[in-house]
């Protein structure tokens, strides 16, 4: 026992960068070993929310825009050839963040499942193990789904049976496990969310204290996501409804402005008002990124495009034309904060999003129109509610829309994906970068993030 929560506490990095056979016989020394229901309570408290996620799909999202001077000031290599789509991404000697960071999580989350059942008390109750269990399962599916849409190809009929991600389901650091097929995956994380929700029975609606841990609706959100993603329209408009009848908070971006009237990078007048831990319409925080200064991330035109400049307060709160030191950038940088973050996990106004497309997917227009206008009311100042004419267009709203309010989170890269894998057009976008030009095309396999050649070495099975 003390030998695998060593390993899982303290070297648990090894999953992409060491060979796990240097730690089986370390001796723990100043580590909780948790043993009781207490402990592994903590250890589902100590989320680390400064990890961040997905980030290798930041730069190859088509709607990031780094030109000339912008591109050149990226100063991580690895930076540059997501820009370029490059179909390796990652050297030999370079960790994946992401991949290690999940899969950390993933283990302790199996730690918890497998050895709180037998585990005493200490300060806690038995409600408190159920619950302790519950989290862990809904913890475990969450991490596997962002994971899979990172690193897969995204699921259908023709894709189910393809390599997704490994999936570790018990607690065994030294082995090397094959991919699991996407299919699969997906059938684990619906598995682990129906565990998480029996167990979790009078969990709270949302976890407003640590808003990391799921509470009621997050677990249906997850479950709408899931299903969206899957083309399970109707069952994915069930889950969303169900969530949003729980918690539907939206802050009113109508109402806010920036502390200094014009400035962006001073900061908002809403002092509690971010992206992360506090943010009240989190449902279930995973931190994606923290600034967007260094490097500069701006506009792509084409999704400039899309704001109404003069009334969208998307636009006006978070887009600046100049640099905090300055200098002058075009088109806008987006989130022009200094302490801007953006969100990987499950907030309100993407689960709205999500009713609305399961909506109009399953010919619901005017309920789709009617979600829609619920979130814009909260977004655009002297906002005409919007009025369904035919699906085309009202499916071509919401998709501009998660495009809008999403932006700069890596659910375009991963919406893209999917509108591809339900039968839809989506365009071919290039790039030209000193000359070069680099292309990304639809169903290609530069939508999935390679995994490194790190990761490889130590695992020749993957």
């Amino acid at each position: 026992m003390k030998k695998r929560i060593l390993i899982l506490l303290v070297s648990i990095i090894i999953l992409g960068s060491c060979n796990p056979d240097e730690f089986l016989d370390v001796i723990p020394t100043g580590t909780l070993i948790p043993q009781t229901v207490e402990d592994f309570d903590k250890l589902l408290e100590d989320y680390n929310t400064s990890y961040p996620t997905m980030t290798n799909m930041s730069y190859m999202d088509p709607d990031t825009y780094l030109p000339g001077k912008n591109y050149l000031d990226l100063w991580r290599n690895r930076w540059k050839r997501q820009y370029e789509w490059a179909e390796n991404q990652y050297t030999a000697e370079e960790d994946d963040r992401d991949w290690i960071n999940r899969y950390t999580k993933i283990h302790v989350y199996n730690l918890v499942i497998n050895d709180v059942d037998g585990a005493p008390l200490g300060k806690r109750t038995e409600l408190d193990r159920q619950r302790v269990e519950g989290e862990a399962y809904a913890q475990r599916a969450l991490d596997l789904f962002l994971l899979v849409n990172e690193y897969a190809p995204h699921i259908s009929a023709s894709t189910k049976d393809e390599p997704g991600i490994p999936m570790p389901l018990e607690i065994d650091l030294a082995a090397q496990l094959p991919r699991s097929t996407v299919g699969e995956v997906y059938e684990q994380i619906l598995s682990d969310l129906d565990k998480a929700e029996i167990l979790l029975v009078d969990a709270p609606i949302y976890n407003e204290d640590a808003n990391f841990r799921p509470g009621k609706a997050a677990m249906k959100a997850l479950h709408a996501l899931v299903n969206l993603y899957a083309g399970n329209f109707e069952a994915a408009k069930q889950f969303s409804n169900e969530a949003l009848d729980l918690y539907d908070f939206v802050y009113d971006f109508t109402t806010i402005d920036h502390r200094t009237p014009g400035d962006p990078w001073g900061g908002l007048d809403m002092f509690d008002f971010n992206f992360s831990t506090d943010a009240k319409s989190v449902l279930w925080n995973r931190y994606h990124r923290y600034t967007f200064r260094d490097p500069a991330q701006l506009y792509h035109p084409d999704l400039l495009a899309l704001f109404d400049q003069t009334n969208d307060q998307r636009f006006y709160l978070f887009s600046s034309n100049e640099t905090f030191y300055g200098v002058d950038v075009s088109p806008d940088f987006c989130y022009a904060r200094r302490n801007a973050e953006t969100q990987a996990g499950i907030t309100v106004p993407n689960l709205i999003l999500v009713n609305a497309e399961a909506k109009i997917r399953t010919g619901d227009g005017p309920g789709a129109v009617a979600a829609l206008n619920k979130l814009l009311v909260k977004r655009i100042n002297n906002f005409t509610p919007l009025v369904h004419v035919d699906n085309t267009t009202t499916l071509r709203w919401v998709k501009e829309e998660r495009r809008k309010e999403l932006m700069a989170t890596g659910n375009n890269l991963i919406d893209l994906k999917r509108y591809h894998a339900y039968g839809e057009s989506i365009p071919t976008f290039t790039r030209i970068i000193e000359g070069q030009t680099f292309t990304l095309e639809p169903g290609s396999s530069k939508y999935v993030v390679p995994i490194s050649p790190k990761i490889k070495f130590f695992n020749p099975n993957l």
